[in-house]
């Protein structure tokens, strides 16, 4: 929780009941809640719980997302620098 994810227009969906909403560009999202099960099943769609923050604009209240799995997994985390003593 708190990677920001990088995803392009194709490879998320916000969701919204009972229907996906179509994407509206690129998204840009710092990761709020992943579900417990998100690594058990092999579907190409992950649930994820984030707020967006849009190129130029103030961010978005706290919403749901589906995004493909590969995009999760692309996530690049800095290197630990080692114990703060």
């Amino acid at each position: 929780m708190g990677d920001v994810i990088h995803a392009e227009k194709d490879d998320y969906r916000r969701t919204c009941v009972p229907a996906y909403q179509d994407n509206m560009g690129d998204l840009h999202l710092r990761v709020t809640q992943v579900p417990i099960d998100a690594g058990v099943y092999d579907t190409e769609w992950v649930t994820v719980r984030g707020i967006e923050k849009p190129t130029g604009k103030p961010e978005l209240p706290e919403a749901v997302y589906v995004i493909r799995r590969r995009v999760l997994t692309e996530i690049e985390r800095p290197a630990p620098t080692g114990p703060d003593w």
